[in-house]
């Protein structure tokens, strides 16, 4: 029986697969991106263990140039084996792909069964069961017990009632769904490595993940909607031994000499969060462990120098902080309040690029309601950084279905589009001038100089500052 867990290659509009994309860039801007996908990879790994046998193809990691060419390399995998009995989706922001890859396995197929997971999926599981007949199941919250005692099911022509976290339509057509059950992370397999001697040669990063879930509910995350579903315990972390040890197989047995870890937040401001982190550097000098590696963590994880300091002896040389803006009362818009009305960011950048840590923001650019003063003070932030890669200066926010963010923009009629993904318009006019601009200007340019960009971008805020200067003396003539 052949059982197939799919990831889908995530398409640019330009033909070019993903990692294609990032190959034409600098190296130093991608060296440190995890592309493995350890859900899947966590999955083929339990599943193994309860003796069930998972197949996989990756189209990202694989550098698929369209999904079409993922599924041809579906129908290969299943040449030896025959028909697939299951065949399980990841998505993320990529639904159009797997819709279509969906619709040709059903096709192709008889008596095959369909399952979908991954964020959006156990967000928006109802919808999609409703909407999409093509898929039989939604994987609701962790992949490996359920997608695992699904496929034991439909091996054994059983009953599927007892899945935890599986959503599927009743013989009614009421869409119902079992209980999800919280895995213990100490309880897992390591993630299998299928992916891993790709992803070095392509020049990306091994990974590892050390918790899961997210404690913060920011208004635009879909980590932290899921972990709103599941309660106070959704958010769980390894055991700092645990972590270590598999850090250590990656060196030996891959000889790797850089490792992201994947967790959404890796240290938070809480004391115990901040105990583990120590811990963990701690034991990576004790066991003599020579790799460097990087997190994610909040501008409000860094409550004491003195921690990042002792991370940084222990290898760590690049944080992700997710900054989203320079405005203080956006920051309370979505829910992220890592600091006080007054504090500049800037200040815990600095003092971590002292400490040699080099810094990866996250921003948000563009959203339906910015005015120009935001925008220079995040452009400004992004400068403090010396984060020199331009797309920055084009980002705009994604409203994901099932987050507050989305149910936001609704509620506000800012959506265009509600699904797959929402779509949004400015709501003044002259925003949605500047930011086509911008996008214009940039984006066909490559190689463009970080300066040269910033120069523009700022120009273009100047402008739209005399804009509204004309609306207010013409309001008060």
């Amino acid at each position: 029986m052949t059982i197939l867990l799919v990831n889908p290659p995530g398409v640019r509009g330009n033909g070019r697969s993903f990692i294609g994309e990032q190959l034409l860039g600098d190296p130093q801007l991608y060296a440190s991106m995890p592309m493995e996908h350890l859900g899947l990879m966590s999955i083929k790994a339990y599943a193994k263990t309860q003796g069930i046998d998972i197949t996989t193809v990756n189209g990202l990691v694989a550098g698929h140039r369209s999904v079409e060419e993922t599924w041809r390399a579906m129908q290969r995998a299943v040449r030896v084996s025959g028909a697939p009995r299951l065949i399980g989706l990841s998505c993320i922001d990529t639904f159009p792909e797997v819709l279509w890859l969906a619709q040709r396995a059903r096709e192709t197929w008889e008596g095959v069964h369909i399952a979908l997971g991954n964020a959006i999926a156990t967000l928006n599981y109802e919808r999609i069961l409703r909407q999409h007949d093509c898929f039989d199941f939604v994987i609701v919250g962790d992949g490996e017990l359920a997608f695992t005692k699904l496929a034991l099911a439909v091996a054994n022509n059983a009953a599927v009632d007892h899945v935890p976290g599986l959503a599927r339509r009743d013989d009614q057509g009421h869409i119902v769904c079992s209980p999800a059950t919280l895995v213990d992370l100490d309880e897992l397999p390591r993630p299998a490595r299928d992916e891993l001697p790709t992803v070095l040669a392509d020049g990306f990063a091994a990974s590892v993940f050390s918790t899961r879930g997210c404690p913060y509910r920011c208004t635009f995350c879909g980590t932290g909607a899921m972990s709103a579903m599941f309660g106070r315990n959704s958010y769980r972390a390894k055991s700092v031994d645990a972590v270590v040890d598999e850090i250590e197989y990656l060196k030996s047995d891959f000889n790797i000499n850089f490792l992201s870890i994947t967790d959404d937040l890796f240290v938070s401001k809480h004391p115990s969060s901040q105990q583990r982190a120590a811990d963990f550097a701690s034991t990576m000098l004790r066991r003599g462990i020579d790799i460097n590696f990087m997190v994610d963590i909040r501008l409000d994880s860094v409550v004491d120098l003195d921690l990042y300091k002792h991370l940084h002896r222990a290898g760590l040389r690049r944080v992700f902080i997710g900054l989203e803006t320079g405005s203080y009362d956006q920051l309370r818009a979505y829910r992220k309040q890592i600091l006080n009305r007054g504090q500049d960011p800037a200040d815990v950048i600095n003092a971590l690029q002292r400490l040699g840590i080099e810094v990866i923001p996250g921003t948000i650019m563009f959203h339906p309601t910015v005015q120009p003063d935001e925008l220079r003070e995040t452009a400004r932030l992004l400068r403090a950084t010396k984060f020199t890669s331009t797309y920055k200066f084009m980002g705009r926010i994604t409203p994901y279905p099932g987050t507050p963010l989305y149910q936001a923009y609704s509620a506000a009629g800012y959506l265009t589009s509600e699904w797959p993904l929402g779509q949004w318009d400015f709501v003044d006019p002259e925003a949605a001038r500047v930011y086509a601009d911008v996008v214009a200007r940039i984006a066909p340019e490559v190689g463009m100089n970080f300066d040269t960009a910033e120069e523009y971008f700022l120009s273009r805020l100047d402008d739209w500052d005399k804009v509204i200067a004309g609306r207010t003396a013409a309001m008060a003539g």
